[in-house]
């Protein structure tokens, strides 16, 4: 028995794109095709274009590494074992003599500590969710840092913040784009 299949062909046009805003949300505006189907549309990317560097908030490194003192944070008990492990990296030097100590908590989170290393003392810093990108020579942390071309995704949790050790209070304070 032989069969004959018949194929319908379909004519398909294709329409010239319609270059417009696909995305706005007051602070950015994406343009694209607006011809495709926005959910065909995965996510955007944005450009970092930091206000501030680190080469503003430099420091002298010194060299000193007093003991720990785990006690005088409620951190410093807890995760004695990262902040121990990071104290010892030197990778860990953030602005002149400090440590930098960052560990996991979840999908996406980090917590982190920064130790005095004149002191022993463990101080709280701010908690992320992609990472920490700091300097040895400077009291500049960026939460959240962009990847290595300078973009980060456009979600709630991803977007870039710096923060400035004030050195006094020990504190971290966050810095916000100078506006007009």
């Amino acid at each position: 028995m032989v069969t004959d299949t018949v194929k319908s062909k379909k004519t398909t046009t294709k329409s010239k794109p319609k270059i417009d805003i696909i995305y706005d949300d007051g602070r950015i505006k994406l343009y694209g095709d607006t011809s495709i189907e926005k959910d065909k549309i995965s996510w955007g990317s944005i450009k970092f274009e930091p206000y501030i560097n680190f080469s503003d908030f430099k420091v002298e490194i010194q060299n000193v590494k007093a003991k720990i003192d785990l006690n005088s944070n409620e951190l410093g008990r807890e995760f004695r074992t990262a902040i121990r492990t990071d104290y010892e990296n030197p990778k860990s030097l953030f602005a002149g003599h400090y440590s930098f100590s960052y560990w996991g908590c979840g999908s996406p989170c980090q917590m982190s500590v920064i130790i005095d290393r004149k002191t022993g003392k463990i101080y709280d810093s701010p908690t992320a969710s992609l990472g920490y990108e700091f300097r040895n020579d400077s009291r500049m942390l960026i939460v959240n840092p962009p990847d290595s071309l300078g973009y980060y995704d456009n979600c709630s949790y991803c977007k870039p913040e710096i923060y400035i050790l004030n050195e006094k209070t020990k504190k971290f304070e966050k810095k916000e784009p100078f506006k007009l």
